[in-house]
Order: C-alpha cells, then sequence, then structure tokens
C-alpha cells in the first residue's frame, strides 16, 4: 500500500508538506500542491480512511481552534437580501452553527461583487483559508461560474446551479406536497388544485408537480383540475383569476401568500368556498395552512457534510453527485382549511 512517506520520497518533500498538500493547505504553494496531487496519481496513492477519521475526531476536540472557513455564497440582487428570505437566512443560520459546533467558521460571501470575477474570487477565498463552499439558493439563470473547483469542497442547496453540477443537500419537496395532500385528504376536498411558479418548478426539478400529478392518478375520488403553472417569477393576479374560473377547484396548493386576500375580492370566502394550502411558507403565521419547512435543519445537514468533504479531501466537481434530502417540517392547522372531517 502507497504511503505519504512513499509520496515524500517521491517528490523529495517533508512528509509534513505532503500532508499539507493532499489536504490543499494555504500553508503550501500551488506549485508543491501539484507536485504532490500528480506523484500521488501516478503512484496510485490513496488516504487511509481510519487515519482520516482519527484526525477528523482529533481536530473536532479543539473546537476553540478554527481550522478553516466556509462560505455560505449567495448571489441576491443587493448583498444582504438573502437575509430577506427565511429559508436562505434559516439555511446559513444552521450551517454557521454546526460548523461552530465543529470547529470552523461560515461567512457569508456575496457572488456579485462590483469588479471581482469568480477566477478572483477564488483567490481571495482561498487566501482567506476557505475550504467548502456552500451555495444557497441561486436565481434559475445564473450563469455558471468558472471558480477553481478543485481547492474548495462545494455542496448546493438546491438544483439552481446549472453547471458544474454539485453534490446537493435539499429539504425533501416530494415529501412535503404528499405530506399537504395528506392533510387535504383527510378534510374530504374533492377537486384540489396547484399553484406553482414556473422557476419554482424548475428550481425543484419538477418534484412537487411531479407527486401532485401522481396522486391525482392514485385517488379515484378526486376530481381533474390542471395545475395553474405561472409563466414568470412573479405572482400574476389575471392568470390566477381566470384559472379558478375555470377549473373551479375547492382547494388550492400554493406558496402565494398573498392568495387568501386576493381570492376574497374574487368574492370565495376562504375556506368555506376555496381552501388554501401552503406546501412552503417564507414566514411563519398562524393564520395561513401548511407546512413551515425548518430550513435550519437542511443548512446544519449540508455544513457537516461538507465538513466531511473537508476533511477527506473531497475537492472539485463529484464525479458522481448525490442529493441528501432533508425531511423537517411543522404543519401548522392554520385558518385556510376546513377542520378535518377523518384522523
Amino acid at each position: 500500500m502507497v504511503t505519504q512517506k512513499d509520496v515524500a520520497r517521491d517528490t523529495g518533500l517533508s512528509q509534513t508538506a505532503v500532508s499539507l498538500a493532499l489536504r490543499n493547505s494555504p500553508e503550501v504553494s500551488t506549485s508543491t500542491i501539484r507536485l504532490v496531487r500528480a506523484a500521488a496519481k501516478r503512484l496510485h496513492y490513496r488516504p487511509d480512511p481510519m487515519i482520516s477519521a482519527l484526525m477528523a475526531q482529533r481536530h473536532r476536540r479543539h473546537k476553540s481552534t478554527f481550522r478553516a472557513k466556509i462560505a455560505f455564497l449567495t448571489a441576491f440582487p443587493q448583498r444582504n437580501e438573502w437575509r430577506e428570505s427565511a429559508y436562505s437566512a434559516g439555511c446559513f443560520a444552521g450551517a454557521r452553527q454546526a460548523a461552530l459546533d465543529r470547529g470552523y467558521v461560515c461567512e457569508p460571501v456575496w457572488l456579485r461583487e462590483p469588479g471581482v470575477t469568480a477566477q478572483r474570487m477564488s483567490g481571495i477565498l482561498w487566501t482567506q483559508n476557505v475550504q467548502g463552499l456552500l451555495f444557497a439558493p441561486l436565481p434559475v439563470d445564473y450563469p455558471s461560474l468558472e471558480i477553481e473547483w478543485g481547492k474548495f469542497s462545494a455542496l448546493s442547496l438546491d438544483y439552481s446551479l446549472a453547471r458544474p453540477v454539485l453534490s446537493r443537500v435539499v429539504d425533501d419537496h416530494a415529501f412535503g406536497i404528499e405530506r399537504v395532500l395528506e392533510e387535504i385528504g383527510r378534510r374530504n376536498y374533492r377537486r384540489p388544485g396547484l399553484v406553482l411558479r414556473a422557476s419554482q418548478d424548475v428550481r425543484t426539478h419538477h418534484s412537487r408537480l411531479g407527486v401532485f400529478l401522481v396522486q391525482h392518478r392514485l385517488r379515484p375520488e378526486w376530481e381533474e383540475v390542471a395545475p395553474l403553472i405561472l409563466p414568470e417569477d412573479r405572482w400574476d393576479e389575471r392568470l390566477f383569476a381566470e384559472w379558478v374560473r375555470r377549473e373551479r377547484p375547492d382547494v388550492v396548493l400554493t406558496e402565494e401568500d398573498r392568495l387568501p386576500a386576493f381570492a376574497r375580492t374574487l368574492g370565495l370566502r376562504v375556506p368555506r368556498d376555496l381552501g388554501i394550502a401552503f406546501f412552503y411558507k417564507d414566514h411563519p403565521t398562524r393564520t395561513l395552512s401548511g407546512l413551515q419547512i425548518n430550513s435550519d435543519a437542511v443548512g446544519a445537514t449540508a455544513a457537516n457534510i461538507l465538513i466531511r468533504m473537508i476533511e477527506t479531501n473531497e475537492r472539485g466537481a463529484p464525479t458522481t453527485p448525490t442529493t441528501t434530502l432533508v425531511q423537517s417540517f411543522t404543519w401548522n392547522d392554520g385558518r385556510t382549511l376546513r377542520r378535518p372531517t377523518r384522523s
């Protein structure tokens, strides 16, 4: 079995320098890292997982020493706009706490810094001892990033980063919509309809729409109601009004928190004439019936996975990306659905 000592002998470096280079440590130069990695590949060096785990455990005992940083990368139009999104803010809070518990720092970084290219951003992050990149949800049309991926461990919090395809940690959209449909079934609705923005449908890889359509087929007591997919990334009163008149749903699954007030302007009493169930609510409220996603659990899960990647030296875009689904929701009965008729 090839060891770090063999790599050190081949390169003429010390074993300490080889160990630092294999961990992409900023304490050694980029040229040294390239030299060591080339030798390791040529000699078919593989890290010993038991030693890696032992070292990770040893480091975790010294939580007061920050060994590395995680960058929480955002791309909202304004620098701190991500804080207005309960989901992004919750993910950051969960990731920051999980990082602190493991002896890391998690800091927000804005990808739209004026005059800063992705390559320059890579250099800035590297010199600041950033080892992990955690991508918050990005605009669905956000361009590919020319980051020096080989320097970092990287993970995404949704599907919006088209290239490269990273491993992801996301809330379980399919499980969530099933949970909402279960509550609708308990309340004996017969014409459930789905309202979804096209951008959100893309962002969730059609998982909510797919589960909704499948569940419709599995429940013969439900009558057919065509989903309303809003073509732009915004609420559209006219399209919704036309859809309600045409499809006549008795309950709507949505994330549009302005919908209850608008339904009343159409002469619909909520929930007597039209029930409204939220598969996602950006801000907690007692009045709206539906799911509150515990995004702090999503962020904490992501940070723990990212730290494992850092400590086992998993850098760059993965050959086989994985997706971790987090099922952490709170159901709120609210007042926009009628009471259940069965348990």
